[in-house]
């Protein structure tokens, strides 16, 4: 009876630290450097984190509910293997060394790793639940993307969404890894990169200033700005607008004149708004606010850039499925063949 009791409150010691995970250090299936420290189990730990906590050998064995000499037993045990003393002993209490602050500040940071990835997985099986990770080179003020994600927020609002925003080549290879479940890009990616569902056509502004002889004009046209001196990033996507121009001007028998600079978007537009040349932007975009930045369309109806979303085919998450199964929705309701 007093060893069942003893294993139940190792369980439950156990249970506290790692969430309710129960995991095997010492199975084949661990990594070395894991299987290293096999001899260090979670119900020791746990109570490491109560005398931490309690500042007490005595107080947390109540905290535990184990005898004291236990909980002597088992900081000695750690400490036997770490090769280090983690504690200062006194009459009046505990307190913890450096080396043994650094290794608790650390235990407590997996300890809460190691719940985030339980509970993670555990919703992930559960229809209502679970987690979509969308890559995107784009602004979400305005546009197809943004009224998905809305309506997929308010259908499943359980879901967890996060949000990479990154280069195209990083945002490929975090898809191709399984690091993202889907990716919002500019264009239609190769089929041997994923699966691809066209979301949408957005119309192409210009971005000027407001004190921009252009700024009174409604609608823009390339002839009115051939000599025009355009700024773009170097960073994406201003490698995909700088292509743009140089085609679209090339085709009046004149060259572009293109500087680029290392800004983000954000930064473009600040040089536009200060009156040093003018940019290019697609319809998602005008849904942001820069300081004496007006946009005006360019060129003509049929002048728009292609949005889709790509996914891996054999990526199995149900809340992607769930997304996929509403972009086709709003894909027909912004007329994008898909």
């Amino acid at each position: 009876m007093v060893m069942n009791a003893s294993r139940e409150h190792n369980r439950s010691a156990e249970s506290r630290l790692t969430g309710g995970a129960t995991l095997k250090p010492g199975s084949g299936l661990f990594p070395l450097h894991l299987r290293q420290c096999g001899q260090i189990c979670f119900g020791d730990l746990a109570v490491l984190m109560a005398v931490a906590e309690a500042g007490s050998f005595r107080r947390a064995s109540t905290i535990a509910n184990l005898g004291q000499s236990s909980v002597t037993r088992r900081i000695q045990k750690i400490e036997d293997l770490l090769g280090v003393s983690l504690f200062e002993r006194s009459p009046i209490g505990a307190r913890l060394t450096f080396v043994g602050s650094r290794f608790v500040d650390n235990i407590r940071a997996i300890s809460g790793d190691l719940c985030v990835a339980v509970r993670t997985a555990q919703s992930a099986g559960v229809s209502s639940n679970g987690q979509l990770r969308i890559g995107l080179i784009a602004s979400l003020s305005l546009g197809a993307l943004r009224e998905l994600i809305l309506t997929f927020v308010h259908k499943y609002p359980d879901v967890e969404i996060s949000f990479t925003e990154a280069d195209r080549s990083d945002l490929l290879t975090r898809l191709s890894h399984r690091e993202l479940d889907v990716l919002h890009a500019a264009g239609c990616l190769s089929e041997n990169l994923g699966d691809t569902l066209m979301l949408t056509q957005e119309p192409i502004y210009l971005a000027l200033s407001d004190t921009h002889v252009l700024a009174s004009k409604c609608r823009v046209l390339w002839s009115d700005v051939d000599d025009a001196t355009f700024v773009v990033s170097t960073l994406e996507p201003g490698p995909e607008i700088r292509d743009y121009i140089l085609r679209q001007v090339s085709n009046l028998g004149r060259q572009a004149k293109i500087q680029q600079h290392r800004l983000d978007r954000e930064g473009i537009m600040n040089l536009v708004g200060l009156g040093l040349g003018i940019s290019l932007v697609a319809e998602h975009w005008t849904g942001v606010a820069y300081p004496n930045v007006v946009f005006r369309r360019i060129g003509g109806d049929d002048e728009r850039i292609p949005f889709s979303l790509t996914w891996r085919p054999e990526n199995d998450n149900p809340a992607l499925r769930r997304f996929l199964s509403l972009a086709r929705v709003h894909a027909k309701a912004h007329a994008a063949p898909s």
